[in-house]
């Protein structure tokens, strides 16, 4: 009997007619409702009150406004990398013990996995340049510079093969801006805005939920695509297990992000919580196209739909398919580690694979989710500080008698997102790591 690293109910039953579920500020809410963190901000037993610490938060005040009423234990941990003054400071916000377990069963032991790693990726970080990001920076902007001349070019002279290419950039473009998702707040992140992905809903559709309980029926990002896409174990009938591999690249790949905005909108029927100014910039590439393509709005519009498609295409194959969907790689339903290995780092790295060749250079860690695994345990880091991590994440690994890393390819990746989908059964020996045989 496989047991759960989370005891989210709330997630288990979504389905078609479930869609607004699936929404991030609806999901938020059921998290919270689960949590019953009594208005303040639960992290491990105790229970906090930072309300007067929102405007002064360093990572801006998002994370605290919205979180508050959770349980951000996970968040917490993985946030506050680069100094151990948040964890001395927390004590000015104690309120008292909190009711109940908590519904997430990963730990955080001072001597476990993860708190060791971060001890010395915290020593490795003081010798990084603080300037090292600027070439994230620069790379980001570069990106979505050159989606808006490829898709203002395609407009001005009516060629797909522009609009292609407008497309792939701006995968590439999301895929950049999803490092500054993770940070603290700052203008890059609306990128994600102008790129059909609302940056709030990113924040927590991805930063959140997806981060925190990944490959788990709390991370709404990976049970998104229930009941059509489903990677989870369980009967599955004759379409979802093998017509899977047909509709999914030709149907729900290239709506990707048409679904997106229609879950924003329709969750604001439920949320009643407006969208700031920034779901202006929703309009950002049409209206370039439109004013310096010179073409009628119609012709404009219908060029905008082409992009979206092969963006949307390229996106998902990046963003879905090559990172946590493998038969190898566990899932919720699967036999979990015994309970003394229930570390949230060791359990990162079991939910992710790398690539060997998305690691090879910087812009492709940049452009590809490189360095994968390594983000998921410090997902707040820039991708270009990733890499020196290695040493000591290796040497952490060997510790604790862990292989290194899983490295595949792109290709047994994709195939192995589908043949995810034709599992019934749950796998009996799903740790990603390893064991080093002794």
């Amino acid at each position: 009997m496989t047991k759960r690293f989370v005891d989210y109910d709330f997630d288990r039953s979504l389905g078609f007619w479930n869609l607004l579920n699936k929404s991030p500020g609806v999901w938020f809410q059921n998290k919270k409702k689960a949590d019953n963190a009594e208005g303040l901000w639960r992290i491990h037993d105790g229970l906090y009150d930072v309300t007067n610490f929102i405007q002064l938060h360093p990572g801006g005040k998002f994370w605290l406004e919205e979180t508050k009423g959770m349980d951000v234990t996970e968040f917490f941990e993985s946030h506050h990398v680069r100094s151990d003054k948040p964890e001395k400071m927390l004590k000015r916000f104690y309120v008292r013990e909190a009711k109940g377990p908590r519904l997430s069963k990963y730990t955080f032991a001072d001597n476990g996995f993860y708190r060791t790693l971060k001890r010395r990726v915290r020593e490795v970080l003081k010798t990084i340049p603080e300037d090292r990001d600027d070439f994230s920076k620069f790379w980001c902007d570069v990106m979505v510079l050159t989606t808006f001349i490829f898709a203002c070019s395609a407009n001005y002279y009516s060629m797909y093969t522009l609009a292609f290419l407008a497309g792939f950039f701006s995968s590439l473009s999301l895929t950049a801006t999803h490092n500054f998702i993770h940070q603290k707040d700052n203008w890059r992140m609306y990128y994600a805005d102008v790129m059909l992905f609302p940056s709030r809903d990113a924040r927590i559709f991805h930063a959140i939920s997806h981060h925190m309980y990944t490959n788990t029926v709390a991370d709404i990002q990976f049970i998104a695509g229930k009941p059509f896409i489903d990677h989870l174990p369980g009967p599955k009938s004759f379409i979802k297990k093998y017509l899977s591999w047909i509709y999914t690249p030709l149907l729900l790949w290239p709506i990707l992000f048409y679904l997106t905005q229609l879950l924003s909108t329709l969750e604001y029927f439920v949320t009643k919580k407006r969208r700031g100014l920034e779901a202006c910039l929703t309009f950002t590439v049409p209206f370039a196209m439109y004013i310096f393509g010179r073409q009628p709005l119609g012709t404009t519009l219908w060029m905008w739909q082409i992009i979206i498609v092969v963006y949307s295409f390229f996106f998902s194959i990046v963003a879905l398919a090559l990172n946590h969907a493998h038969p190898d790689i566990f899932v919720d339903g699967d036999l979990t580690r015994s309970e003394a290995e229930w570390d949230w780092g060791i359990n990162q790295l079991d939910t992710s694979q790398d690539r060997t060749s998305a690691n090879s250079y910087k812009l492709v860690v940049l452009l590809s989710f490189g360095d994968h695994g390594l983000h998921h345990l410090f997902p707040s880091l820039d991708h270009s500080i990733l890499h020196d991590l290695y040493p000591v994440l290796e040497e952490t690994l060997k510790e604790f008698n862990l292989n290194s890393i899983r490295m595949n390819t792109y290709s047994d990746l994709l195939m192995g997102y589908f043949k995810r989908m034709k599992m019934e059964l749950p796998n009996l020996d799903p740790n990603s790591l390893g064991y080093i045989k002794k």
